[in-house]
């Protein structure tokens, strides 16, 4: 309702858009006053009025750039009416308490469209810089903040000679893509997501160095998430899935790869940390690696499948916790903090579980097995 109010100011009376609406407020690092009157911001973000800010983009390049800018009288008359606009604008320099202060500017500062703590992301210092990496690195555009790929897209189609993306992925997708499939915490990814965003309980222990690891949560693990989440696109998960176990199974899917990544890497006396999977992935979902990567995938998709269908030996409608605690309640269920965490709570999971791993160590024909299959692709 907001947005499309200030879409109709914009387009009918852009000479009172300053009176009508709130304005924004941008934080930065630092700012630069120059020579000519510019002032130069220092890693500046929009914290309040992300929606006006593409609203009133969408609207110039609509009337002034798709098609627009032949001299009819209409739109001349817009012209003249939207050089007497203004939009008000505070800029705060918030130095060495950035994210505290932007965090809490964010906060107070949000009227007319409710914030979302997923925004808090694009005030985090290390996220601005893994956003950066991945572009340096991987090519890819890490959205950071609500709104960005869509604005990106649009620049791109506007200005061809930047960068251009063409893969792109959500901050906070992947970090709950990693809680899922390194922490095992499929049950409360699906269902929740305070506990993955800054100062939420999983959010923590990712960022915390474990298992040995000296190096804490960082790129590598974000790219790797990626990957991961990418190579999952290709089982067409979500709720319009041709296949029903398929329609909320997509953070038990991740849950399961990393658990026969890891039995893997245990069995072969490779440290299975979270360092140590999130290299093993990287290099299993390596180009050249399609054989071994697709063996594992297709192991971690037959437990998915054959846990969500009924009249299996091991299936989830035969879950003691389905039945009871849950009252035969799939989604429910499938949302428990401790779906497949252990032999007492979800016994059939596990127990399928096992049989699948068990299964990837048998050679058919002569051939390796898939456990071997994947083992040498990964100490390569």
């Amino acid at each position: 309702k907001v947005n499309k109010a200030i879409r109709e100011t914009m387009r009918t009376a852009p000479e009172r858009f300053g009176l009508y609406n709130n304005g924004i407020t941008i934080v930065v690092t630092d700012f630069v006053p120059g020579e000519d009157g510019d002032i130069e911001l220092i890693e500046p973000y929009v914290v309040n009025g992300c929606q006006t800010t593409r609203t009133i983009w969408e609207v110039c390049y609509e009337k002034l750039e798709a098609g627009g800018t032949g001299t009819a009288p209409d739109l001349e008359s817009w012209r003249n009416k939207a050089s007497q606009g203004v939009v008000i604008t505070k800029i705060v320099k918030v130095g060495d308490y950035g994210e505290e202060l932007g965090r809490d500017i964010t906060r107070y500062t949000n009227s007319q469209n409710a914030v979302r703590e997923k925004d808090f992301l694009a005030l985090t210092t290390d996220f601005k810089t893994w956003a950066s990496l991945m572009a340096e690195r991987y090519e890819v555009y890490l959205e950071i903040q609500r709104g960005g790929w869509d604005s990106r897209r649009a620049l791109q189609k506007q200005r061809p000679d930047i960068k251009q993306f063409t893969k792109e992925a959500n901050a906070f997708d992947l970090i709950k893509v990693y809680g899922s499939g390194w922490l095992d915490e499929a049950g409360t990814a699906f269902g929740k997501n305070g506990p993955f965003l800054p100062n939420g309980a999983i959010f923590k222990r990712i960022m915390e160095p474990v298992d040995g690891d000296e190096e804490s949560f960082g790129i590598d693990d974000l790219y790797a998430a990626y990957q991961l989440q990418h190579a999952a696109d290709g089982f067409n998960f979500g709720r319009g899935a041709a296949k029903a176990t398929r329609r909320q199974t997509r953070f038990l899917f991740y849950m399961v790869v990393l658990d026969l990544l890891k039995n893997v890497m245990t069995l072969s006396d490779m440290s299975p940390t979270r360092k140590g999977r999130t290299r093993a992935l990287l290099k299993l979902l390596d180009e050249g690696q399609e054989s071994a990567a697709q063996a594992l995938l297709n192991t971690a998709i037959e437990v998915v499948d054959g846990y969500l269908t009924e009249g299996t030996d091991a299936c989830v409608f035969d879950e003691p916790a389905y039945k009871t605690r849950f009252n035969y309640d799939l989604n429910a269920h499938l949302k428990w903090d401790k779906l497949g965490k252990s032999e007492e709570d979800c016994p059939r999971f596990r127990y399928l579980l096992a049989v699948n791993k068990v299964a990837m160590g048998q050679k058919v024909g002569g051939q390796l097995s898939i456990r071997e299959t994947i083992r040498t692709a990964i100490v390569c």
